[in-house]
């Protein structure tokens, strides 16, 4: 037996992976083909799903051959929540909208349902927080009441900034968000995020701690710190070699020192280890969306998180329950074939 291979490079991206699928079978248009998703991955079997329904070919999976074509008009309505619920589970709200815009078997109220969940979800994403709708999805979702209760507890403290958990929230979520999208393989977006993380938590503890903020540094505040002149003056001169703004902003580096000058253990952790937050840093410059030309690997990515995690649990002991709480929802979906006998 012959066999013609295809590489596969992001494996969790769903729609690279339907674009290679598509690219084969369409060589092979006019022969019978037999999808065969046994021992797939979830992305996999999903696309081997979509592709078999798109091309009118036959699903074969744990040995029994499905026929999608036979099923079609009992099994639609299920078919296409199925294919919602799995799009959901891997952040492809734009393929959820234009599977809504086509589906044909479905209640209008489940239309609006998840056409908002899809809107509210990708403003999440994307920290459009204040876009997010008031909708209570633990009402259409019982069975997933406690995630969606959490997501909804956490979207308020992100959105309060006087809220004494803001910054844990708001860090949680910058780390979730660092995580999806190194599931997705977008290794240089992943690590963008895992920076972004690290500011702010070099600005949260300044202003919740001794009432710094970074973004416009009071001078007499610093030298009622008991900051030296002589380092004010450094960030003064600094700060006027990058802009003529009268309001003094620190960048990342210049907020970890100034907060080992307060003898602050984050500050001290930093410049302790000065040389792995250095090579870090060269981590994020050789980006492509950065300084650099390269594209960055999970091997990157896995390095910074680690520390980032090290440095957020040291700003709070139990970011791990934050992180939690603000995790996108899941659905469980245990068998697949059965949406489609």
């Amino acid at each position: 037996m012959d066999f013609d291979l295809i590489n596969i490079e992001h494996l969790y991206d769903l729609e690279y992976v339907l674009g290679r699928f598509s690219y084969k079978i369409d060589e092979y248009i006019n022969d019978e083909v037999v999808i065969d998703c046994t021992f797939s991955t979830d992305i996999m079997n999903l696309a081997a799903i979509l592709m078999a329904d798109r091309y009118n070919k036959v699903i074969q999976k744990n040995i029994f051959p499905i026929d999608i074509n036979k099923s079609r008009s009992n099994s639609q309505k299920n078919c296409d929540l199925l294919k919602l619920q799995h799009y959901f589970n891997h952040n492809s709200f734009q393929l959820m909208n234009e599977l809504l815009d086509n589906t044909y078997k479905m209640k209008n109220s489940n239309i609006k349902l998840y056409r908002q969940l899809a809107s509210d979800y990708s403003n999440w994403d994307n920290f459009n927080y204040e876009s997010i709708s008031n909708r209570r999805y633990n009402l259409d979702f019982p069975e997933y009441s406690e995630e969606f209760l959490n997501n909804q507890r956490a979207l308020q403290k992100i959105l309060d900034p006087s809220d004494k958990r803001h910054f844990p929230y708001q860090i949680a979520d910058m780390l979730n968000n660092a995580k999806r999208r190194y599931v997705e393989g977008k290794y240089n977006d992943a690590v963008m995020r895992l920076y972004r993380t690290m500011d702010i938590i070099a600005h949260a503890e300044l202003l919740t701690k001794y009432g710094v903020n970074k973004s416009n540094i009071d001078v007499n505040l610093l030298t009622k710190l008991g900051i030296k002149r002589r380092y004010i003056s450094k960030i003064e001169n600094q700060h006027r070699s990058r802009t003529t703004s009268k309001e003094i902003e620190i960048n990342l580096t210049e907020g970890y020192f100034l907060l080992y000058r307060l003898n602050n253990k984050i500050g001290r952790y930093y410049y302790k280890n000065i040389e792995l937050f250095t090579r870090l840093n060269r981590i994020r410059n050789k980006s492509i969306l950065n300084h650099g030309k390269a594209s960055l690997t999970s091997d990157d990515y896995n390095e910074y998180e680690t520390v980032t995690l090290e440095v957020a649990r040291m700003f709070s002991p139990i970011i791990d329950r934050y992180m939690a709480e603000v995790k996108f929802p899941r659905f469980k979906i245990d068998d697949d074939k059965k949406y489609f006998l």
